[in-house]
């Protein structure tokens, strides 16, 4: 028996009317639409109402199943009519939108090293898409929590914040911003609003009396949050921070990058989260000899840079896997385009045989990118850009 879709037609209706004898029954009555079996086995419906006993003299009351069901041509068999070529050449690829589901975006940014003076200390850039509300930090003393000792930190940070001018030309210099300054969190108008944004940032950082932090909205723009201790003298480990407080709204980070000291003792850790759904195309790259262009004195010559993702956030126990490295971008298999995006993006126009570059597709969670020095003739000043290059 084959059962093709005009059979399954067939059985369908003849389930809908509740009736299948099991015998093929003349004293039995039946409805159109009944589906029997005759004793030889084989399967007939109802063609139209059957009174029980009703003497039938033709079989047009009931139409074997075999009958109903026409045959098929077998797999194999070649069609037998040519498609319209001119009808092919007009069929155009159906829309699909991705607004629900590509909306991940880069929200945060936290970068830990060594803090120094003048030229060494920590420079953290970032480029707002839109307007939102930003956490910047400046944290020393905390980091104890960590398991760092007290006389390895930063005593006391400070943050001053700068919006260049023209985004597109930072040649043309910068405005302050106050703001977003601040030396001790606690002179803050609104620090009951900062301590909530910053109990929902992972990972959570104790407060501290000499911990710097402002929380203010901030239009689209080019900003720069530049961390020292408030001596201007004092050195140590210290963590620069910019976070969206609302990782809901249309605002993201498109490009964030930070300078300072890295060393074989403390690299540094470029640490930033990504939200929402879908992937985006990040462009990161780690540069010490190109900085000297521009009057940097005391630059790595080699720079290392090494990606790791978290499984799940930065208090997860298992530790970050390693996902990416790099450390001449001559030899990564997307060399022609970081040599391209580093010409056609934020941060220093050229990029070095010795400087790292990579261009990743990552999805949400939580990353860190070290900027490693491999041995102490190498330590200096350093710097490591990373860009949302998804539309670019």
């Amino acid at each position: 028996m084959k059962f093709n879709f005009p059979f399954l037609i067939l059985l369908f209706a003849a389930l809908a009317y509740g009736q299948v004898p099991p015998t093929f029954d003349l004293n039995s009555n039946y409805s159109s639409g009944a589906l029997v079996l005759d004793t030889s086995g084989i399967s007939y419906i109802a063609q139209r109402d059957v009174t029980a006993g009703t003497a039938l003299t033709d079989n047009t009351a009931w139409l074997s199943l075999d009958a109903a069901a026409p045959t098929s041509a077998p797999a194999t068999s070649p069609p037998t009519t040519t498609p319209d070529a001119t009808q092919v050449a007009s069929l155009t690829t159906p829309e699909t939108s991705t607004s629900t589901t590509q909306n991940a975006k880069l929200v945060s940014v936290n970068v830990r090293g060594e803090i120094g003076v003048g030229d060494d200390k920590r420079i953290l850039g970032f480029i707002l898409s839109d307007t939102g509300n930003v956490l910047m930090r400046g944290i020393g003393p905390t980091l104890s929590e960590y398991g760092l000792s007290t006389s390895s930190l930063l005593p006391d940070p400070k943050i001053s914040l700068f919006k260049y001018n023209d985004a597109t030309n930072i040649s043309l210099g910068s405005t302050a911003v106050p703001a977003g300054d601040n030396d001790n969190y606690s002179t803050n108008s609104n620090v009951s609003a900062i301590d909530t944004a910053r109990q929902a940032i992972i990972p959570v950082v104790s407060l501290n009396a000499k911990q710097a932090v402002s929380l203010t909205s901030l239009s689209s723009g080019f900003y720069t949050s530049q961390m020292e201790d408030t001596d201007g003298t004092s050195t140590g480990i210290g963590v620069a921070a910019v976070d969206l407080t609302d990782t809901s709204g249309s605002a993201a980070f498109t490009h964030l990058s930070s300078r300072g000291q890295v060393s074989t003792g403390e690299f540094m850790f470029g640490s930033f989260q990504i939200t929402g759904t879908g992937t985006r195309k990040v462009f990161i790259r780690g540069r010490g000899p190109s900085l000297s262009i521009y009057g940097v004195t005391g630059v790595m010559a080699d720079t290392n840079l090494v990606v790791f993702k978290y499984q799940n956030d930065p208090n997860d126990t298992v530790p970050a896997s390693q996902i990416a490295s790099n450390d001449d971008f001559g030899t990564d298999a997307n060399s022609t385009s970081i040599s391209s995006y580093s010409t056609a993006l934020y941060g220093w126009p050229v990029i070095d045989a010795k400087e790292s570059g990579l261009i990743l597709t990552l999805g949400p969670g939580y990353y860190s990118c070290q900027l490693q020095s491999t041995s102490p003739s190498n330590d200096g000043n350093g710097w490591i850009g990373i860009d949302d290059v998804t539309d670019k």
